[in-house]
């Protein structure tokens, strides 16, 4: 039975965990009991199979827990993380010897949290920086990645052995929750970290396109129904299926895409696709149509996504179409329809291939032909031929390759990356319906919710007669509501001003609050913090601010508010304000210089917004 102390303890500090507990004493199991040691200490038995296992020793269990922790010296400023309770003897002795720690106890075996709490007192003082407890096996993902953003100095995991010896798939699931979330968590984070400030640069900078092409999603939703399209992709097994490619488009069996650095591979077997379609936010996606823009074919329409990388859109010489992204947020405040229109915009990705999923499912496509989405290596080699900067694999690639299955149910190699695009993809086709997506890709990761068959196969029974038409992108521009725009920029104007007003409000308490720390006033910090908070409610609700650089520091954002979190579990008060007012000083200092950045490039896009909506940029000026 658990302690009233630690009833009471659960419902004030972790409420979700004690409502938990209550169904696991509604229902006790048999399978664990407490025992008395010879020397009258407890310790605890589980029935498995007819055999008693024991977590503690029968006969001296502090002896025991003693060895385990006894690598565990003089740790400090460090989180602790305890896997497995058992009645916690290792715990007990670890925070009394190792205090001002903060420490985490995971337990996926709720009947043992049960046990251990019927025997450790948590309000006791030892147990003062216990800062969370996970139960379950449903809710460590979630725990794990809530851990991982209020962390970030070094970590420590501290095992109970004989729990993951007797739960071994337990420890199994938590080892490998643990390693992907932090991938994942690193993942995004570099992500967001690289683009952050490309996705609105681009946004902006791409904003004249967008207003002077014409939108796919508006023009064209729904018109290619039950229409069939080949998504070509640039992995190597591409190389095997040119001649089926060129068949297919010299009769016109299907509208023909050409996904990233797929345009390469066709463009150097002198096949053209219907259209190219490219995302990518980096200034390095140029390169994928160097050689279009070189020999200025101009016989290949574009689809861009309205965040991809600037330089990409430089000097193409075809038809360009565009999409809008999820990341772009200069269109979502700018952009309404004029006749009322809802537009549709394709969510970010891993993979200009599922961006490109979306953009066909949208537009009525059906079936959809994955060729080339091999999403895994062939040999030593990432991509097919004409993709002039792809290399062959490393041998350290080749070692911290994982093994997925194939389309034949084979073992091939793959990437994190690859792995992702993957997963994303699958995520994507399980809302589509059933056969709507069949994968031709020889030798290519297997994609759950698609049916393999060979390209051969698909031309002799599902392709019997010309489907495409001729010029079937050819549209007038967009017509996006020029009263709405003029307004939107009247108001962009007026936010731009109130921001640098209510930053220099921010500068000017964040100093006074440091000044204030520096001499250990920290009485009236509290005001001050509150003046603070006035300037950035201020802040995170002026639409220039929003719209333009709190997107270009979204890390940052989150960093600070993770900050915030943290101070809360700091002791020092020197220590708490201190490294709290530096962070809302390294976010408002990045800011600050983001603004003098943009401020040209919003100026250059408002003048092209003006010129879209016929006022000019003199007649605007005499308002």
């Amino acid at each position: 039975m658990i302690l009233i102390d630690n009833i009471n303890y659960l419902r004030e500090k972790f409420p979700l965990v004690r409502e938990r507990l209550k169904l696991v004493e509604e229902n006790q199991s048999k399978q664990f009991q407490i025992e008395e040691t010879r020397k009258g200490d407890k310790t605890l038995s589980y029935n498995k199979d007819d055999k008693k296992v024991y977590f503690h020793s029968k006969y001296d269990p502090i002896r025991e827990a003693k060895t385990i922790i006894e690598e565990y010296k003089d740790i400090k400023d460090t989180n602790i993380i305890f896997y497995g309770t058992g009645l916690g003897y290792h715990i007990d002795l670890f925070v009394k010897e190792n205090p001002n720690n903060n420490f985490y106890i995971f337990e996926p075996i709720e009947e043992l949290m049960e046990k251990f709490l019927s025997i450790r007192n948590l309000s006791k003082s030892e147990y003062k920086d216990l800062r969370g407890i996970s139960i379950g096996r449903d809710s460590i993902e979630s725990d794990i990645s809530s851990f991982l953003e209020l962390n970030r100095k070094e970590t420590i995991i501290v095992e109970l052995p004989i729990h993951k010896q007797v739960f071994g798939e337990e420890f199994k699931t938590f080892s490998q929750i643990f390693l992907n979330v932090i991938k994942l968590k690193r993942s995004s984070i570099a992500i967001e970290y690289s683009f952050q400030r490309r996705w609105i640069i681009n946004s902006m900078k791409n904003f004249r396109e967008v207003l002077s092409t014409p939108n796919i999603l508006v023009e064209k939703k729904g018109v290619f129904k039950n229409k069939p399209a080949i998504l070509v992709a640039a992995g190597p097994s591409l190389n095997e299926e040119i001649e089926n490619i060129r068949y297919i488009k010299e009769n016109g069996l299907a509208y023909i895409f050409s996904v990233g650095s797929a345009i390469n591979t066709l463009i150097h077997h002198n096949i053209y696709p219907d259209a190219a379609t490219t995302y990518d936010p980096g200034e390095f996606n140029q390169n994928v149509f160097k050689r279009i823009k070189e020999e200025k074919i101009s016989q290949i329409p574009m689809i861009f996504g309205s965040s991809v990388g600037f330089e990409t859109l430089e000097n193409y010489p075809g038809k360009k179409y565009h999409m809008i992204t999820s990341q772009d947020k200069v269109a979502n405040y700018y952009l309404e329809y004029s006749n009322g229109m809802e537009i549709d915009i394709v969510l970010d990705a891993p993979s200009i291939a599922v961006v490109t999923l979306q953009l066909l499912a949208n537009l009525g496509f059906s079936p959809i032909i994955l060729a080339g989405q091999n999403l895994g290596y062939m040999g030593r080699m990432k991509h097919s031929e004409g993709v002039y900067y792809s290399k062959d694999l490393t041998e350290q690639e080749v070692e911290e390759a994982l093994w997925i299955e194939d389309v034949y149910g084979n073992k091939i190699k793959t990437n994190d990356g690859f792995n992702r695009m993957r997963e994303q993809m699958e995520l994507y086709i399980t809302n589509m319906e059933k056969g709507r997506v069949i994968n031709t890709t020889k030798g290519g990761a297997k994609i759950n919710g698609t049916e393999f068959r060979e390209l051969k196969n698909i031309i002799d029974n599902d392709l019997p007669q010309k489907s495409i038409i001729e010029n079937w992108l050819d549209e007038s521009k967009s017509n996006y509501n020029k009263k709405v725009l003029k307004d939107k920029v009247e108001a962009m104007d007026i936010a731009l001003d109130e921001a640098y007003r209510w930053i220099k409000e921010y500068n000017r308490y964040l100093y006074k609050m440091l000044d204030l720390v520096k001499n250990r006033n920290f009485k009236q910090l509290d005001i001050m913090y509150n003046k603070l908070d006035i300037s950035i409610t201020a802040l995170e609700s002026n639409v220039f601010f929003t719209t333009f650089i709190l997107q270009m520091n979204r890390v940052q954002h989150k960093l600070l508010a993770d900050a915030v979190k943290i101070s809360k579990l700091e002791k020092d008060l020197y220590k708490k304000h201190m490294d709290l007012l530096n962070s809302y000083k390294v976010f408002i200092d990045r800011c600050s210089n983001d603004m003098e950045l943009i401020k040209p490039i919003y100026e250059e896009m408002k003048n092209d917004i003006l010129k879209y909506i016929g006022d000019g940029e003199k007649n605007y000026a005499k308002q």
